[in-house]
């Protein structure tokens, strides 16, 4: 909701209106019409379980016939997230009111989550659960443990299916719990995981991941996963945490996981986690943060970007060669043939330097016809002396061949160091030898070793 007033969020005010003519005017008319036709719910109490909007109408008639009174509501907490474009999961808590006829008030606070979708101009709920802090489950004690443990063996197969379904309708991501051990021994996956991850079993996912959560999670991410655990020392400490989860294909997705450390059925040291598929948000984030640090025009580095990393590059390197170079008379070029084909010398300029070096060197335009390029763990200031004359010839060669009047080129000015220096110290210096070259002859190459007065 960053950005957004709760009261503003269609989703809330939807939620707001149900609740209205649920719980203070008691309609059950307006109160069906805001929902799915397969919404099903979870209530509070022991036989408060409707699958459909039929069910949960005669759930209503029972209600109202013994409670007709208003109940007077307030909600707080309130989050919302949407899990595809149209579908909302919310979370919110709720304190409810009820005035006896003698005068006397009932309080009574509940937590709630619903799902809903959108349907033309407006949404329609598809699920809710109500729940209460529980009496009986200790503190550190997570509710799908809870669930997954011989009191549900009571219960009948059809009513333990039914309960599994809709938990699985209402949890915004997939479930999986394991064991505090090596590897972390698997002990729970919920069918939502398993679609996640295109499996089609539970036993088939365990053998593909050889029976350990751990093995389930990308090679790269594995010590950082062992490493957050490890602060996870105690029953009830939470952890949240992202990480690429493998799926049957042999591909990777992005998972925000949200865990906590608990004890099992059978007494063990274990954890639950309910995991979000975050996998287009990181893809965003990844194309945004790559968009802010490339050139639009080149596709290499921005000003922003090169510098980022030639800084970073010059702090763990002992040589490297900082080279800045512009091109010779890139005015006239454009008054001759116009921007748009200056644009191309640009993008031609910028392509021959990036062949050119290898990949663990950084070329950067930094704005205008002006480019720099940072030569790593280079020993020979001639040996780059020498290459760039070759870069500046053919350069030279394509103007002299698509461009001839513009009479374009290379100057180049550039600085050869053995230790940190920051970008603006090397901007200056390499800037002043690029001058001097412009000054006396353009299309002209100056480099200079650092000493030890610099």
């Amino acid at each position: 909701m960053a950005g957004e007033k709760v009261q503003d969020s269609p989703v809330y005010q939807t939620l707001h209106t149900f609740f209205h003519h649920y719980m203070v005017e008691r309609n059950k008319e307006k109160t069906l019409a805001m929902l799915s036709e397969h919404f099903c719910s979870i209530g509070t109490g022991e036989g408060e379980v409707a699958i459909g909007k039929q069910a949960f109408g005669l759930l209503l008639d029972r209600e109202f016939a013994s409670v007709p009174m208003p109940i007077r509501y307030a909600m707080s907490d309130y989050v919302q997230h949407e899990r595809v474009p149209g579908c909302w999961d919310t979370y919110f808590a709720m304190e409810t009111q009820l005035t006896l006829p003698d005068g006397s008030i009932i309080p009574y606070k509940i937590r709630i989550t619903t799902s809903l979708h959108r349907e033309r101009e407006g949404y329609l709920i598809d699920c809710a659960h109500a729940s209460e802090a529980s009496r009986s489950q200790g503190k550190g004690e997570f509710y799908p443990l809870k669930f997954i443990s011989q009191d549900v063996e009571s219960l009948s197969a059809e009513t333990r299916q039914q309960l599994i379904e809709i938990i699985g309708q209402i949890m915004p991501g997939g479930i999986v719990g394991g064991y505090m051990e090596e590897g972390f021994p698997l002990s729970v996956a919920n069918e939502q995981l398993l679609g996640m991850a295109g499996y089609q079993s539970y036993q088939e996912f365990k053998q593909d991941i050889h029976g350990l959560i751990l093995n389930s999670i990308h090679p790269d991410d594995r010590d950082y996963i062992r490493t957050e655990m490890e602060k996870v020392r105690s029953k009830g400490d939470q952890y949240e945490i992202q990480y690429r989860m493998k799926k049957k294909d042999g591909s990777y997705f992005w998972v925000h996981n949200i865990g906590r450390r608990t004890v099992a059925a059978n007494g063990q040291d274990a954890i639950i986690s309910v995991l979000i598929d975050i996998t287009e948000q990181v893809h965003t984030k990844t194309t945004l943060e790559k968009a802010a640090l490339t050139d639009p025009l080149t596709g290499i580095y921005n000003r922003k970007g090169g510098q980022a990393r030639i800084e970073e590059s010059v702090r763990t390197i002992p040589s490297y060669i900082f080279l800045m170079m512009d091109l010779d008379n890139f005015k006239q070029l454009n008054d001759h043939y116009g921007h748009k084909q200056g644009d191309q010398v640009l993008c031609m300029a910028a392509k021959l330097l990036s062949d050119s070096f290898r990949k663990s060197d950084t070329v950067c335009r930094l704005g205008g016809d002006e480019f720099c390029v940072l030569v790593e763990g280079c020993q020979d200031i001639a040996a780059i002396q020498r290459k760039m004359e070759g870069i500046m010839e053919q350069c030279r060669a394509i103007i002299r061949a698509h461009w001839p009047l513009s009479n374009c080129g290379l100057s180049v000015g550039g600085v050869f160091a053995h230790k940190p220096y920051s970008f603006t110290e090397l901007y200056q210096w390499a800037d002043e030898l690029l001058y001097e070259v412009k000054r006396t002859q353009k299309g002209g190459i100056k480099l200079r070793e650092l000493d030890a007065t610099h």
